[in-house]
């Protein structure tokens, strides 16, 4: 592994907007970037660079890949930048060629999507270090010209991790230019993720009401805080998570559907577990499932984790 403070070879798993965004960022610091698109659509309109506006300005060198293979190729690092509902199918492809040992960061750390991926590495004796971030370094949003309009930098970011936190610190400020801060371990970097009840309560909140939206992603905040203390994992506040960067996302149905319902089943598998109560975040699962058409409570991630894995990590949070 190269000192962090050299330019580095990163591969980017993800062309949505901040996908493209963290690709234009590490590539503004120094960095080769490979970028790759689960479905190829991302990558459609970019050639050999990205054109970048807001907070940050200027052109700045990509290699598109045609293949999640040649992407992570003599990678030094690997950010898998893909909403928290898409990740698991990139996590699976990503396990099955990457090589070396990479410092590999999953942003957001989704329902112990970065936890998943370290323990499918494992019969293959990588020496990969998983790290979870509990957001994306930056917001992003394209413009209708193509263009890509970065509108918050986060001024610190908050890193889970599964081996060598201090490696993936290290690599992370190199990339970001951020600095970072330890958490506990990755439950408490998934705990820390706040993107899918975001979206859940924006799909559920009345059209155009954002302070509808607020108050809603606060009640379920607040039962998070309660699963947190359950699992003897500090909360992180939820104001903060949303000010930085401007206030709410914009919605995007899909996204918050597959999100919204994966965060939600999440905190209610861990609660059912620690046998603590969350009544408004049984009721927001239910109402996304009524939208659906189909159940959602099944969490893919934990399902794959497995019941075993599951008790490991409340036994450590109880003990820790």
């Amino acid at each position: 592994m190269r000192e962090p403070d050299r330019s580095l070879a990163v591969s980017v798993l993800g062309a949505g907007p901040v996908g493209i965004g963290i690709a234009a960022l590490t590539a503004s610091r120094g960095h080769r970037v490979a970028l790759w698109s689960p479905r190829g659509g991302g990558t459609r309109r970019i050639g050999a660079s990205i054109d970048v506006h807001g907070l940050l300005e200027g052109r700045f060198p990509v290699r598109v890949a045609a293949d999640i293979g040649r992407a992570v190729e003599g990678a030094d690092a690997v950010v898998v930048a893909v909403p928290g509902h898409a990740q698991q199918p990139v996590l699976q492809q990503l396990a099955r060629v990457l090589n070396g040992q990479p410092a590999v960061f999953v942003a957001p750390a989704a329902s112990l999507s970065p936890l998943l991926l370290a323990r499918m590495l494992e019969p293959r004796g990588l020496d990969a270090a998983v790290g979870g971030l509990a957001f994306p370094p930056l917001a992003a949003r394209r413009l209708p010209d193509g263009r890509l309009w970065i509108g918050a930098l986060r001024r610190r970011l908050f890193l889970g991790a599964d081996g060598d936190p201090a490696r993936l610190i290290r690599v992370a400020e190199a990339l970001f230019g951020a600095p970072v801060r330890a958490l506990p371990d990755l439950l408490a970097a998934s705990l820390a993720d706040l993107s899918g009840l975001a979206d859940a309560a924006q799909l559920l909140a009345p059209p155009d009401s954002a302070q509808a939206a607020m108050r809603l992603l606060t009640a379920l905040s607040e039962e998070r805080q309660a699963l947190c203390a359950a699992l003897r994992v500090p909360p992180r506040p939820a104001g903060d998570y949303f000010a930085e960067i401007g206030g709410l996302p914009p919605l995007d149905a899909a996204r918050a559907l597959g999100q919204g319902a994966l965060a939600l089943s999440f905190q209610i598998t861990m609660a059912a577990a620690t046998n603590t109560r969350l009544p408004m975040t049984e009721a927001a699962l239910r109402l996304l499932e009524v939208i659906a058409g189909t159940t959602m409570r099944r969490n893919p991630v934990l399902a794959a984790l497995g019941e075993d894995q599951l008790r490991a990590l409340i036994r450590w949070g109880r003990a820790a």
